[in-house]
């Protein structure tokens, strides 16, 4: 079988959500089937790490897609031609875009809906285009796939798509993501706030994460703090931040606030070891990896009981309404009481983590791509 498909958020040093998803996910189907080959198409120069093997054949079609004008280029012009020269049995594309101009059979992931349930919290450009281009996307798709059942709902829900055209494939969890003892906690707290206990938040920042009203939830967790805890922010300042930095600005307790920028992953892994709680109280989500991330560390999150969250957290995490400022307080009291040594605890963590599998998606995805492909 011969598979062209979108690698654009193949970014070296810079993967998130949508990134790890195709980089895991490719990664494995490039490896299980060393008998297809794989048309990878970027819109910039590449790293190396992302060809996975003598199965897959790098294109670089310009212009580099980060402006929705630049978008419509790329896939209706950049990425049809490819598609036309190529002559692939299915184009697989992982970030809920697609060329609308092309009759190659078309595999398309939807991670989730945000910019129909939130628009404010995008530029008006972006904004437009997903409003514009989203439904005729859908339609165009021959198959969808979604990384939540909530996703799955909500797509329904929006465009009237029938259920079996919607394949719920998971995110999984990276290996880097595990628990330590205690000893390796303190050390990774002594590395990072001084040696005092923080909580965590972990992920681009923009308005729909809420990082304002957890700011002042941490404000007010102060008020009564003992106990000298921090607060880590890892993760890029995304669009519409200036908010957010004002608030950083003028916080009565910046001195206890620490912002990493992006970071690799095993340094990011260690944060998650050494927290309290991973807080976070998204305002909407179609997955939500730092959730199952925290879990397999063995660090109690707290999130948002809302979109899809409840369905990674399952029944060991805390949950709030995170349009309350006091619930959210009230969600960080409760983690500071949990043991993340009950054994009871940890063995459901542990369950919860093992729902989820990259291993599991790729072969489902893999499916899809076969059935399209007519083989």
């Amino acid at each position: 079988m011969k598979i062209a498909v979108n690698t654009r958020l193949l970014l070296d040093n810079k993967l998130e959500g949508i990134g790890w998803h195709t980089y895991e996910i490719l990664r494995r189907m490039a490896a299980a089937h060393p008998e297809d080959s794989f048309y990878f198409l970027f819109d910039r120069p590449y790293h190396p790490q992302f060809i996975f093997g003598p199965n897959v054949h790098p294109l670089v079609l310009p212009p580099p897609a980060r402006h929705p004008l630049l978008f419509y280029i790329w896939f209706e012009w950049s990425v049809y031609r490819a598609l036309r020269r190529i002559k692939p049995d299915v184009f697989y594309s992982t970030d809920g875009f697609l060329s609308l101009r092309t009759s190659i059979p078309t595999l398309l992931t939807v991670h989730d809906l945000a910019y129909h349930h939130f628009p404010e919290h995008l530029p008006w450009v972006m904004r437009t285009y997903y409003q514009q281009m989203m439904p005729r996307f859908v339609r165009r798709a021959n198959h969808l796939i979604t990384v939540s059942a909530f996703s799955k709902k909500d797509l329904i829900a929006r465009f009237n798509v029938l259920p079996e055209k919607i394949t719920v494939a998971y995110n999984g969890l990276r290996p880097v993501f595990h628990s330590v003892d205690a000893s390796e906690k303190q050390t990774i707290r002594d590395e990072v706030s001084a040696g005092q206990p923080y909580f965590l938040y972990v992920g681009s920042m923009h308005p729909r994460k809420n990082i304002e009203r957890f700011l002042e939830a941490f404000s007010r967790f102060k008020d009564q703090d003992s106990q000298k805890i921090h607060l880590v922010l890892a993760g890029r300042m995304a669009w519409k931040a200036s908010s957010i930095k004002s608030k950083l600005d003028i916080h009565s307790y910046r001195d206890y606030i620490h912002l990493t920028g992006m970071i690799p992953d095993e340094q990011m892994a260690r944060l998650y070891r050494g927290a309290i709680a991973l807080v976070y109280p998204s305002l909407f989500e179609g997955f939500g990896m730092p959730a199952l991330e925290a879990l397999a560390s063995h660090t109690i999150p707290v999130l948002s009981g809302t979109s899809s969250l409840p369905e990674v957290g399952g029944e060991v995490a805390i949950y709030v309404d995170p349009l309350q400022t006091s619930s959210i307080l009230n969600g960080m009291l409760q983690a500071l009481n949990h043991d993340p040594h009950d054994a009871g605890w940890v063995k459901k963590a542990d369950e919860q983590v093992n729902k989820f599998s990259w291993d599991e998606s790729a072969t489902l995805i893999y499916q899809e791509l076969l059935n399209l492909s007519g083989r």
